[in-house]
């Protein structure tokens, strides 16, 4: 069992506290919003994780709160929105040794399962080239508000955080140039960033034009590419000849090659009916983790398992929110990612 305290109760909270309930080792202790005392949510001496639901701008405050009372924190993306809230964020968990988790449910696509399944395997040869995009009409209110304070990327954590997944291993997003549309009020963003090993990647943005929902969610290898949106396509080459697939088969395709840890959550969730497999996935391994972790430390013992996701990749996804701005903001000049480490 993990004792929980969720602060935020608003349409995202109210979301979050019915995805818990369907889970049986997660045990809302608390919950509260921001305008009540949030730091006894945040302190709650028999809670083990903290969960934050409220606006983006509170987010980096009481997560660093709580992670100095001793709890584990899961925030809603993104995790901070500047760099300088960043580095606050990754300095606490070091200083502190909890764990910091942004709740990046992208990262819990059934496609990009697959995909990254299929980069784990090498069937794409070697990784050139990323594309990922948030990207469809969003009526009037907080979103579209956010992004007219913002002037590159307000939201860059659902594509850039699975595009960082599908990068070799031990790569990292290097540097950046950012362009936003200059029309006033809401804008597009787009972004190329450059990895450290010379990958590229092209980062989107775009809640205000009349498109379609999309998320790019686009690999190119020397060897083959994915692609899931507009159309899922699949084209791959081999020593025994080329594979071809769009549409559903494409689909279907790369969805086999989700590993079986995840096609079993899968099957739990469609068989309970969840709204939202992603999310059902994320909650799943968050608490499953958690758990072993709550119960190692009760007992004294070395965590045994690790988490999905760690504070450095939700400073460094969330950290492009500035980086983009920055960028935009003089003429598109190339920006540096910083070294988050603990």
């Amino acid at each position: 069992m993990v004792n929980i305290s969720l602060i935020g109760l608003g349409q995202r909270g109210q979301a979050t506290l019915e995805r818990l309930g369907r889970i049986p080792s997660a045990n809302v202790l608390v919950r509260c919003d921001v305008d009540t005392d949030w730091h006894e949510a945040a302190t709650h001496p028999d809670a083990d994780l903290v969960w934050i639901c409220t606006p983006w701008e509170w987010h980096m405050r009481m997560a660093v709160t709580a992670m100095r009372a001793g709890k584990d924190v899961a925030l809603e993306v993104p995790a901070a929105l500047t760099v300088s809230d960043c580095e606050t964020l990754v300095k606490a968990a070091g200083e502190t040794g909890r764990h910091c988790v942004m709740l990046e449910n992208c990262c819990y696509d059934t496609w990009h399962l697959g995909a990254r399944e299929m980069v784990r395997r090498g069937m794409l040869g070697r990784i050139k080239h990323l594309e990922g995009a948030y990207a469809h009409t969003v009526a009037e209110g907080w979103m579209r508000a956010h992004g007219r304070r913002l002037p590159g990327n307000p939201y860059p954590t659902h594509a850039l955080g699975p595009m960082c997944q599908l990068l070799p291993e031990g790569d990292r997003p290097d540097s950046l140039v950012s362009l936003s549309s200059p029309v006033p009020g809401d804008h597009t963003n787009t972004s190329l960033i450059r990895s450290v090993s010379g990958v590229s990647m092209l980062l989107h943005y775009d809640i205000s034009t009349p498109r379609p929902y999309s998320r790019m969610q686009t690999v190119c290898g020397t060897m083959g590419f994915l692609q899931k949106y507009p159309l899922p396509t699949v084209q791959l080459e081999s020593r025994e000849g080329g594979i071809a697939f769009t549409g559903d088969e494409a689909v279907a395709y790369v969805e086999s090659f989700i590993p079986e840890v995840f096609r079993k959550l899968i099957r739990e969730g469609e068989a309970i009916g969840v709204p939202n497999v992603m999310n059902y996935m994320m909650d799943r391994r968050l608490l499953e983790a958690m758990e072993l972790i709550c119960r190692a430390r009760r007992e004294g013992f070395p965590e045994p398992c690790r988490l999905d996701m760690d504070v450095c990749e939700a400073a460094l996804w969330s950290s492009a929110i500035e980086l983009t701005g920055m960028s935009a903001s003089h003429g598109s000049q190339p920006v540096m990612f910083p070294r988050f480490a603990l």
